[in-house]
Protein backbone atom coordinates (compact mmCIF):
# COMPACT_ATOMS: atom_id res chain seq x y z
CA UNK A 1 0.00 0.00 0.00
CA UNK A 2 1.48 3.33 -1.08
CA UNK A 3 0.55 5.25 2.08
CA UNK A 4 2.29 2.63 4.21
CA UNK A 5 5.46 2.82 2.07
CA UNK A 6 5.51 6.60 2.51
CA UNK A 7 4.92 6.35 6.26
CA UNK A 8 7.80 3.85 6.55
CA UNK A 9 10.07 6.18 4.57
CA UNK A 10 9.15 9.11 6.84
CA UNK A 11 9.97 7.16 9.98
CA UNK A 12 12.99 5.14 8.84
CA UNK A 13 14.77 8.29 7.67
CA UNK A 14 13.34 10.60 10.38
CA UNK A 15 12.20 13.00 7.68
CA UNK A 16 9.67 15.01 9.65
CA UNK A 17 10.57 17.37 12.51
CA UNK A 18 8.98 16.86 15.92
CA UNK A 19 6.80 19.89 15.25
CA UNK A 20 6.50 22.91 12.99
CA UNK A 21 5.83 23.66 9.34
CA UNK A 22 6.59 21.46 6.33
CA UNK A 23 6.28 23.12 2.92
CA UNK A 24 4.90 20.77 0.24
CA UNK A 25 5.84 21.59 -3.35
CA UNK A 26 2.73 20.97 -5.48
CA UNK A 27 2.76 21.33 -9.26
CA UNK A 28 -0.67 19.71 -9.58
CA UNK A 29 0.58 16.59 -11.36
CA UNK A 30 -0.10 13.05 -10.12
CA UNK A 31 3.10 12.79 -8.09
CA UNK A 32 2.71 16.01 -6.09
CA UNK A 33 -1.06 15.45 -5.62
CA UNK A 34 -0.33 11.99 -4.23
CA UNK A 35 2.35 13.39 -1.90
CA UNK A 36 0.09 16.14 -0.59
CA UNK A 37 -2.84 13.78 -0.05
CA UNK A 38 -0.75 11.21 1.87
CA UNK A 39 0.87 13.87 4.06
CA UNK A 40 -2.54 15.46 4.65
CA UNK A 41 -3.77 12.09 5.97
CA UNK A 42 -0.80 11.86 8.35
CA UNK A 43 -0.15 15.43 9.53
CA UNK A 44 -2.29 17.75 11.63
CA UNK A 45 -4.47 17.68 14.74
CA UNK A 46 -5.65 14.20 15.81
CA UNK A 47 -3.50 12.49 13.15
CA UNK A 48 -0.29 10.47 13.33
CA UNK A 49 1.88 13.61 13.38
CA UNK A 50 -0.34 16.12 15.18
CA UNK A 51 2.31 18.84 15.58
CA UNK A 52 3.13 19.10 11.85
CA UNK A 53 1.44 21.86 9.83
CA UNK A 54 1.51 21.53 6.04
CA UNK A 55 1.93 24.57 3.78
CA UNK A 56 1.31 24.21 0.04
CA UNK A 57 3.63 26.04 -2.39
CA UNK A 58 3.22 26.33 -6.17
CA UNK A 59 5.38 28.27 -8.64
CA UNK A 60 4.09 29.47 -12.02
CA UNK A 61 7.07 29.29 -14.40
CA UNK A 62 5.30 31.50 -17.00
CA UNK A 63 6.15 29.00 -19.75
CA UNK A 64 2.63 27.87 -20.80
CA UNK A 65 0.58 31.05 -20.78
CA UNK A 66 -3.03 30.56 -19.70
CA UNK A 67 -2.41 26.90 -18.83
CA UNK A 68 0.14 27.94 -16.20
CA UNK A 69 -2.34 30.38 -14.68
CA UNK A 70 -5.04 27.69 -14.58
CA UNK A 71 -2.67 25.26 -12.83
CA UNK A 72 -1.84 27.85 -10.16
CA UNK A 73 -5.52 28.61 -9.63
CA UNK A 74 -6.40 24.92 -9.32
CA UNK A 75 -3.65 24.24 -6.76
CA UNK A 76 -4.83 27.23 -4.71
CA UNK A 77 -8.43 25.95 -4.87
CA UNK A 78 -7.40 22.45 -3.78
CA UNK A 79 -5.36 23.76 -0.82
CA UNK A 80 -8.28 25.90 0.31
CA UNK A 81 -10.67 22.94 0.07
CA UNK A 82 -8.38 20.97 2.39
CA UNK A 83 -8.01 23.97 4.70
CA UNK A 84 -4.27 24.24 4.05
CA UNK A 85 -2.32 27.51 3.76
CA UNK A 86 -0.90 28.08 0.28
CA UNK A 87 1.70 30.32 -1.36
CA UNK A 88 1.53 30.91 -5.13
CA UNK A 89 4.58 32.41 -6.81
CA UNK A 90 5.42 33.43 -10.37
CA UNK A 91 8.79 33.67 -12.13
CA UNK A 92 9.69 34.39 -15.75
CA UNK A 93 11.89 31.32 -16.20
CA UNK A 94 12.78 32.18 -19.82
CA UNK A 95 14.20 35.53 -18.71
CA UNK A 96 16.06 33.84 -15.84
CA UNK A 97 17.64 31.34 -18.25
CA UNK A 98 18.99 34.22 -20.35
CA UNK A 99 20.17 36.15 -17.31
CA UNK A 100 22.05 33.19 -15.82
CA UNK A 101 23.19 31.71 -19.18
CA UNK A 102 21.66 28.30 -18.53
CA UNK A 103 19.02 25.98 -19.99
CA UNK A 104 15.30 26.33 -19.33
CA UNK A 105 15.46 23.16 -17.21
CA UNK A 106 18.22 24.56 -15.02
CA UNK A 107 16.53 27.94 -14.73
CA UNK A 108 13.21 26.33 -13.76
CA UNK A 109 14.90 24.28 -11.07
CA UNK A 110 16.78 27.30 -9.71
CA UNK A 111 13.61 29.41 -9.64
CA UNK A 112 11.58 26.64 -8.04
CA UNK A 113 13.93 25.98 -5.14
CA UNK A 114 14.57 29.65 -4.63
CA UNK A 115 10.82 30.21 -4.29
CA UNK A 116 10.30 27.17 -2.03
CA UNK A 117 13.02 28.34 0.33
CA UNK A 118 11.52 31.82 0.47
CA UNK A 119 8.24 30.23 1.55
CA UNK A 120 9.87 27.78 3.97
CA UNK A 121 12.08 30.30 5.79
CA UNK A 122 14.36 27.52 7.05
CA UNK A 123 11.66 24.87 7.52
CA UNK A 124 11.83 21.53 5.61
CA UNK A 125 10.45 21.20 2.08
CA UNK A 126 8.78 18.01 0.82
CA UNK A 127 9.04 17.32 -2.93
CA UNK A 128 7.47 14.53 -4.99
CA UNK A 129 10.53 12.81 -6.47
CA UNK A 130 9.88 9.08 -6.84
CA UNK A 131 11.70 5.91 -7.88
CA UNK A 132 11.46 6.67 -11.62
CA UNK A 133 12.87 10.16 -11.04
CA UNK A 134 15.78 8.48 -9.27
CA UNK A 135 16.64 6.39 -12.33
CA UNK A 136 16.30 9.39 -14.66
CA UNK A 137 18.50 11.52 -12.40
CA UNK A 138 21.23 8.86 -12.28
CA UNK A 139 21.32 8.62 -16.09
CA UNK A 140 21.25 12.41 -16.39
CA UNK A 141 24.19 12.79 -13.99
CA UNK A 142 26.09 10.03 -15.76
CA UNK A 143 25.65 11.82 -19.10
CA UNK A 144 26.87 15.08 -17.58
CA UNK A 145 29.82 13.47 -15.81
CA UNK A 146 29.16 14.80 -12.33
CA UNK A 147 31.45 12.42 -10.42
CA UNK A 148 30.81 10.34 -7.31
CA UNK A 149 28.61 12.89 -5.53
CA UNK A 150 26.17 12.92 -8.44
CA UNK A 151 26.07 9.15 -8.91
CA UNK A 152 24.41 8.47 -5.56
CA UNK A 153 21.33 10.13 -6.97
CA UNK A 154 18.46 11.54 -4.96
CA UNK A 155 18.41 10.95 -1.20
CA UNK A 156 15.40 10.81 1.14
CA UNK A 157 16.83 13.89 2.85
CA UNK A 158 19.29 16.35 1.37
CA UNK A 159 19.74 19.41 3.55
CA UNK A 160 16.25 20.90 3.83
CA UNK A 161 14.70 18.80 1.03
CA UNK A 162 12.57 15.77 1.95
CA UNK A 163 11.59 13.03 -0.56
CA UNK A 164 8.97 10.74 1.00
CA UNK A 165 8.01 9.16 -2.38
CA UNK A 166 11.40 7.67 -3.30
CA UNK A 167 10.09 4.21 -2.51
CA UNK A 168 7.23 4.32 -5.06
CA UNK A 169 6.92 4.64 -8.84
CA UNK A 170 5.07 7.16 -10.98
CA UNK A 171 2.67 4.40 -12.03
CA UNK A 172 1.80 3.89 -8.36
CA UNK A 173 1.16 7.60 -7.77
CA UNK A 174 -1.19 7.68 -10.78
CA UNK A 175 -3.06 4.67 -9.42
CA UNK A 176 -3.26 6.28 -5.97
CA UNK A 177 -4.80 9.45 -7.43
CA UNK A 178 -7.38 7.40 -9.33
CA UNK A 179 -8.21 5.42 -6.18
CA UNK A 180 -8.81 8.58 -4.15
CA UNK A 181 -10.63 10.61 -6.79
CA UNK A 182 -7.77 13.07 -7.34
CA UNK A 183 -7.60 14.61 -10.81
CA UNK A 184 -4.00 15.45 -11.80
CA UNK A 185 -3.20 18.47 -13.97
CA UNK A 186 -1.56 17.63 -17.28
CA UNK A 187 1.62 19.52 -18.20
CA UNK A 188 2.35 19.22 -21.93
CA UNK A 189 5.99 20.17 -21.34
CA UNK A 190 6.53 16.77 -19.67
CA UNK A 191 6.44 15.23 -23.17
CA UNK A 192 8.58 17.90 -24.86
CA UNK A 193 11.66 16.08 -26.17
CA UNK A 194 13.63 19.31 -26.34
CA UNK A 195 14.26 18.83 -22.63
CA UNK A 196 17.01 16.34 -21.82
CA UNK A 197 15.19 14.75 -18.88
CA UNK A 198 12.19 14.03 -21.12
CA UNK A 199 14.41 12.37 -23.71
CA UNK A 200 15.91 10.21 -20.96
CA UNK A 201 12.42 9.33 -19.71
CA UNK A 202 10.78 8.61 -23.06
CA UNK A 203 13.69 7.44 -25.25
CA UNK A 204 16.91 6.48 -23.45
CA UNK A 205 15.59 4.53 -20.47
CA UNK A 206 13.13 2.45 -22.53
CA UNK A 207 15.93 1.60 -24.96
CA UNK A 208 18.37 0.61 -22.18
CA UNK A 209 15.62 -1.39 -20.47
CA UNK A 210 15.40 -3.59 -23.57
CA UNK A 211 18.99 -4.64 -22.83
CA UNK A 212 18.47 -4.86 -19.06
CA UNK A 213 14.80 -5.13 -18.02
CA UNK A 214 15.88 -4.54 -14.41
CA UNK A 215 17.80 -1.39 -15.28
CA UNK A 216 16.05 0.91 -12.80
CA UNK A 217 16.76 -1.45 -9.91
CA UNK A 218 20.38 -1.83 -11.08
CA UNK A 219 20.88 1.93 -11.16
CA UNK A 220 19.42 2.34 -7.67
CA UNK A 221 21.54 -0.55 -6.33
CA UNK A 222 24.73 1.01 -7.75
CA UNK A 223 23.79 4.31 -6.17
CA UNK A 224 23.39 2.62 -2.79
CA UNK A 225 26.88 1.11 -3.09
CA UNK A 226 28.45 4.48 -3.91
CA UNK A 227 26.50 6.16 -1.12
CA UNK A 228 28.69 4.33 1.42
CA UNK A 229 31.86 5.81 -0.07
CA UNK A 230 30.36 9.26 -0.38
CA UNK A 231 29.16 9.17 3.22
CA UNK A 232 32.74 8.59 4.39
CA UNK A 233 34.01 11.49 2.26
CA UNK A 234 31.29 13.79 3.55
CA UNK A 235 32.25 12.87 7.12
CA UNK A 236 35.85 13.83 6.34
CA UNK A 237 34.69 17.15 4.89
CA UNK A 238 32.65 17.81 8.04
CA UNK A 239 35.68 17.14 10.24
CA UNK A 240 37.86 19.61 8.31
CA UNK A 241 35.11 22.20 7.79
CA UNK A 242 35.81 24.26 10.98
CA UNK A 243 39.51 24.51 10.09
CA UNK A 244 39.03 25.52 6.46
CA UNK A 245 35.83 27.60 6.57
CA UNK A 246 36.52 30.80 8.46
CA UNK A 247 33.23 32.64 7.92
CA UNK A 248 29.77 31.71 6.62
CA UNK A 249 26.74 33.74 5.60
CA UNK A 250 23.68 32.79 3.52
CA UNK A 251 25.22 34.21 0.32
CA UNK A 252 28.93 33.92 1.12
CA UNK A 253 31.55 31.50 2.46
CA UNK A 254 35.18 32.40 3.19
CA UNK A 255 37.92 29.75 3.15
CA UNK A 256 41.49 29.69 4.46
CA UNK A 257 43.65 28.87 1.45
CA UNK A 258 46.52 27.38 3.47
CA UNK A 259 44.18 25.07 5.43
CA UNK A 260 42.32 24.17 2.24
CA UNK A 261 45.50 23.23 0.38
CA UNK A 262 46.53 20.88 3.20
CA UNK A 263 43.62 18.61 2.23
CA UNK A 264 43.87 15.83 -0.39
CA UNK A 265 42.53 16.89 -3.78
CA UNK A 266 39.43 14.72 -3.36
CA UNK A 267 38.45 16.44 -0.12
CA UNK A 268 39.22 19.87 -1.61
CA UNK A 269 36.72 19.27 -4.42
CA UNK A 270 34.07 17.79 -2.13
CA UNK A 271 34.41 20.78 0.18
CA UNK A 272 34.01 23.17 -2.76
CA UNK A 273 31.00 21.15 -3.93
CA UNK A 274 29.35 21.41 -0.51
CA UNK A 275 30.12 25.12 -0.24
CA UNK A 276 28.76 26.01 -3.68
CA UNK A 277 25.73 23.74 -3.21
CA UNK A 278 24.81 25.74 -0.11
CA UNK A 279 24.97 28.93 -2.21
CA UNK A 280 22.97 27.46 -5.12
CA UNK A 281 19.74 26.01 -3.79
CA UNK A 282 21.33 22.74 -2.67
CA UNK A 283 22.98 21.72 -5.95
CA UNK A 284 26.51 22.68 -6.87
CA UNK A 285 26.94 23.90 -10.48
CA UNK A 286 30.66 23.05 -10.54
CA UNK A 287 32.04 20.75 -13.21
CA UNK A 288 35.59 19.43 -13.61
CA UNK A 289 36.66 22.48 -15.62
CA UNK A 290 35.49 24.77 -12.82
CA UNK A 291 37.41 22.81 -10.18
CA UNK A 292 40.55 23.12 -12.31
CA UNK A 293 40.08 26.86 -12.76
CA UNK A 294 39.71 27.25 -8.99
CA UNK A 295 42.83 25.15 -8.45
CA UNK A 296 44.78 27.36 -10.85
CA UNK A 297 43.53 30.41 -8.99
CA UNK A 298 44.69 29.03 -5.64
CA UNK A 299 48.09 27.94 -6.96
CA UNK A 300 49.05 31.49 -7.92
CA UNK A 301 51.84 33.05 -5.83
CA UNK A 302 50.66 34.85 -2.70
CA UNK A 303 49.61 38.41 -3.50
CA UNK A 304 47.45 41.11 -1.96
CA UNK A 305 45.99 41.76 -5.40
CA UNK A 306 42.32 40.77 -5.62
CA UNK A 307 41.62 38.21 -8.36
CA UNK A 308 38.06 37.25 -9.31
CA UNK A 309 36.82 34.14 -11.10
CA UNK A 310 33.21 34.05 -12.33
CA UNK A 311 31.41 30.71 -12.11
CA UNK A 312 28.00 29.43 -13.27
CA UNK A 313 24.73 30.38 -11.57
CA UNK A 314 25.82 33.86 -10.54
CA UNK A 315 28.66 32.52 -8.38
CA UNK A 316 32.08 34.09 -8.14
CA UNK A 317 35.31 33.19 -6.37
CA UNK A 318 37.39 36.07 -5.06
CA UNK A 319 40.97 35.49 -3.93
CA UNK A 320 42.76 38.04 -1.82
CA UNK A 321 45.97 37.17 0.00
CA UNK A 322 45.34 34.05 2.10
CA UNK A 323 41.55 33.94 1.77
CA UNK A 324 39.18 32.61 -0.88
CA UNK A 325 35.64 33.99 -0.82
CA UNK A 326 32.87 32.13 -2.63
CA UNK A 327 29.73 34.20 -3.02
CA UNK A 328 26.53 34.48 -4.97
CA UNK A 329 26.12 37.74 -6.86
CA UNK A 330 23.11 39.72 -5.74
CA UNK A 331 20.48 40.83 -8.25
CA UNK A 332 21.44 44.43 -7.50
CA UNK A 333 24.88 43.67 -8.92
CA UNK A 334 23.51 42.70 -12.33
CA UNK A 335 25.83 44.24 -14.84
CA UNK A 336 24.53 47.10 -17.01
CA UNK A 337 26.70 48.43 -19.81
CA UNK A 338 26.75 52.22 -19.66
CA UNK A 339 26.90 54.56 -22.59
CA UNK A 340 30.48 55.79 -22.92
CA UNK A 341 32.43 58.57 -24.56
CA UNK A 342 34.64 57.70 -27.48
CA UNK A 343 37.80 59.24 -28.81
CA UNK A 344 39.53 59.31 -32.19
CA UNK A 345 43.17 58.32 -32.07
CA UNK A 346 45.64 59.28 -34.79
CA UNK A 347 49.12 57.84 -35.25
CA UNK A 348 51.43 59.40 -32.66
CA UNK A 349 48.59 60.32 -30.26
CA UNK A 350 48.35 59.39 -26.60
CA UNK A 351 44.99 60.26 -25.02
CA UNK A 352 43.05 59.55 -21.87
CA UNK A 353 39.95 57.40 -22.49
CA UNK A 354 37.16 59.12 -20.53
CA UNK A 355 35.67 57.16 -17.65
CA UNK A 356 38.70 54.84 -17.39
CA UNK A 357 42.17 54.93 -15.83
CA UNK A 358 43.80 54.26 -19.22
CA UNK A 359 45.94 56.34 -21.54
CA UNK A 360 45.74 54.88 -25.05
CA UNK A 361 48.22 55.40 -27.87
CA UNK A 362 49.00 54.39 -31.44
CA UNK A 363 52.14 54.85 -33.50
CA UNK A 364 53.88 53.54 -36.60
CA UNK A 365 56.94 51.39 -35.96
CA UNK A 366 60.24 53.20 -36.58
CA UNK A 367 61.65 52.65 -40.09
CA UNK A 368 64.84 50.79 -39.09
CA UNK A 369 63.07 48.39 -36.71
CA UNK A 370 60.18 47.96 -39.15
CA UNK A 371 62.62 46.89 -41.88
CA UNK A 372 64.12 44.19 -39.62
CA UNK A 373 60.67 42.92 -38.72
CA UNK A 374 59.54 42.82 -42.37
CA UNK A 375 62.59 40.73 -43.28
CA UNK A 376 61.87 38.29 -40.46
CA UNK A 377 58.21 38.06 -41.49
CA UNK A 378 59.11 37.36 -45.13
CA UNK A 379 61.39 34.54 -43.94
CA UNK A 380 58.70 33.20 -41.56
CA UNK A 381 61.22 33.62 -38.74
CA UNK A 382 58.69 34.15 -35.96
CA UNK A 383 61.20 33.75 -33.14
CA UNK A 384 63.03 36.77 -34.56
CA UNK A 385 59.74 38.67 -34.91
CA UNK A 386 58.86 38.01 -31.27
CA UNK A 387 62.36 39.04 -30.19
CA UNK A 388 62.10 42.33 -32.07
CA UNK A 389 58.48 43.01 -31.07
CA UNK A 390 57.96 41.77 -27.50
CA UNK A 391 54.18 42.03 -27.18
CA UNK A 392 52.65 42.26 -23.71
CA UNK A 393 49.13 42.54 -22.34
CA UNK A 394 49.44 46.31 -22.69
CA UNK A 395 51.30 46.55 -26.01
CA UNK A 396 50.56 44.85 -29.33
CA UNK A 397 51.79 45.13 -32.92
CA UNK A 398 49.31 44.92 -35.78
CA UNK A 399 48.84 45.41 -39.52
CA UNK A 400 45.72 47.40 -40.37
CA UNK A 401 46.40 47.21 -44.10
CA UNK A 402 45.21 43.61 -43.90
CA UNK A 403 42.03 44.88 -42.30
CA UNK A 404 41.39 47.21 -45.23
CA UNK A 405 41.98 44.51 -47.82
CA UNK A 406 42.70 40.81 -47.70
CA UNK A 407 44.66 41.21 -50.94
CA UNK A 408 48.33 40.57 -50.18
CA UNK A 409 49.29 43.16 -52.81
CA UNK A 410 47.79 46.07 -50.88
CA UNK A 411 49.95 49.15 -51.46
CA UNK A 412 50.93 50.83 -48.19
CA UNK A 413 50.85 54.20 -49.96
CA UNK A 414 47.07 53.79 -50.17
CA UNK A 415 46.77 53.97 -46.37
CA UNK A 416 46.00 57.36 -44.87
CA UNK A 417 49.15 58.87 -43.47
CA UNK A 418 47.22 59.72 -40.32
CA UNK A 419 44.85 56.74 -40.12
CA UNK A 420 42.35 57.36 -37.32
CA UNK A 421 41.27 54.71 -34.86
CA UNK A 422 38.17 54.90 -32.71
CA UNK A 423 38.63 53.91 -29.06
CA UNK A 424 35.84 53.41 -26.54
CA UNK A 425 34.69 50.96 -23.88
CA UNK A 426 32.49 47.92 -24.36
CA UNK A 427 28.87 48.29 -25.40
CA UNK A 428 26.20 45.61 -25.59
CA UNK A 429 26.36 43.76 -28.91
CA UNK A 430 30.05 44.43 -29.63
CA UNK A 431 31.78 41.59 -31.49
CA UNK A 432 35.23 40.79 -32.82
CA UNK A 433 37.02 37.98 -34.65
CA UNK A 434 39.60 36.77 -32.10
CA UNK A 435 43.07 35.76 -33.24
CA UNK A 436 43.00 32.28 -34.75
CA UNK A 437 39.22 32.12 -35.19
CA UNK A 438 37.25 32.03 -38.43
CA UNK A 439 34.14 33.76 -37.08
CA UNK A 440 33.28 36.67 -34.85
CA UNK A 441 32.41 36.30 -31.18
CA UNK A 442 30.61 38.49 -28.70
CA UNK A 443 32.97 40.65 -26.65
CA UNK A 444 30.89 39.74 -23.60
CA UNK A 445 31.60 36.03 -24.17
CA UNK A 446 35.31 36.69 -24.62
CA UNK A 447 35.41 38.59 -21.32
CA UNK A 448 33.60 35.75 -19.56
CA UNK A 449 35.80 33.04 -21.12
CA UNK A 450 38.99 34.88 -20.16
CA UNK A 451 37.71 35.44 -16.59
CA UNK A 452 37.92 39.22 -16.67
CA UNK A 453 36.22 40.46 -13.45
CA UNK A 454 32.88 42.16 -14.04
CA UNK A 455 34.09 45.22 -12.14
CA UNK A 456 36.82 45.75 -14.78
CA UNK A 457 34.83 45.11 -17.96
CA UNK A 458 33.38 48.62 -18.21
CA UNK A 459 36.84 50.17 -18.29
CA UNK A 460 38.66 48.06 -20.88
CA UNK A 461 39.52 50.08 -24.03
CA UNK A 462 38.33 48.67 -27.36
CA UNK A 463 40.19 49.82 -30.49
CA UNK A 464 38.19 50.00 -33.74
CA UNK A 465 39.30 50.51 -37.35
CA UNK A 466 37.01 50.44 -40.38
CA UNK A 467 34.10 49.62 -38.01
CA UNK A 468 35.82 46.46 -36.75
CA UNK A 469 37.15 45.83 -33.26
CA UNK A 470 40.85 45.16 -33.77
CA UNK A 471 42.02 45.03 -30.14
CA UNK A 472 40.25 44.23 -26.90
CA UNK A 473 43.01 45.83 -24.88
CA UNK A 474 44.85 43.55 -22.51
CA UNK A 475 42.88 40.54 -23.73
CA UNK A 476 42.90 39.78 -27.47
CA UNK A 477 43.73 41.17 -30.92
CA UNK A 478 41.65 40.44 -34.01
CA UNK A 479 42.58 37.81 -36.59
CA UNK A 480 42.16 40.45 -39.31
CA UNK A 481 45.09 42.56 -38.10
CA UNK A 482 47.70 39.92 -37.29
CA UNK A 483 51.14 40.33 -38.83
CA UNK A 484 51.68 38.42 -42.09
CA UNK A 485 54.65 37.61 -44.33
CA UNK A 486 53.58 40.42 -46.69
CA UNK A 487 53.01 43.03 -43.93
CA UNK A 488 54.56 46.39 -44.76
CA UNK A 489 53.25 48.99 -42.31
CA UNK A 490 53.36 47.91 -38.64
CA UNK A 491 51.43 49.78 -35.98
CA UNK A 492 52.03 49.63 -32.24
CA UNK A 493 48.98 50.00 -30.00
CA UNK A 494 49.40 50.38 -26.26
CA UNK A 495 47.56 51.27 -23.08
CA UNK A 496 49.01 52.72 -19.89
CA UNK A 497 47.24 53.01 -16.55
CA UNK A 498 47.46 56.34 -14.75
CA UNK A 499 46.27 57.43 -11.34
CA UNK A 500 42.82 59.07 -11.19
Amino acid sequence: MLAEIVRTMLEDYHLLPASGKVVVAVSGGADSLCLLHVLHQLCGPHKRYPSIQLHVAHLNHQLRGEASLRDASEVARLAASWDLPVSIGSTDVSALAQEEHCSLEEAARTARYRFLRQVAQGQPIAVAHHKDDQAETLVLHWLRGGGLASMVGLQPRQQDILRPLLGVTHEETVAYCAEHGLVPLEDASNSDLRFLRNRIRHEILPLLSEVNPGLRETLVRNAEVMQVDLAWLEEQVSQHWPTVVRHEEPEMCELSISAFQMLPLSLQRHLLRRTTAALCSGQSPLELRHYRLLEELLQRPHSWETVTLHLPHQLRAVRQAEMLRLERIQASETFIVPQTDEIHLHMGDEKRLPGTPWLVSARYLEDELAQEVRQALQQNDWSQVWRLLPSTRHTVFIDISADISSDSSTDVSELPSQAALLVRTWQAGDRMQPLGMLHTKKIQDILVDTHVPRSERTQIPLFFFAHQCIWLAGVQIAETVRLRPYTQQIICLSIRKVEP
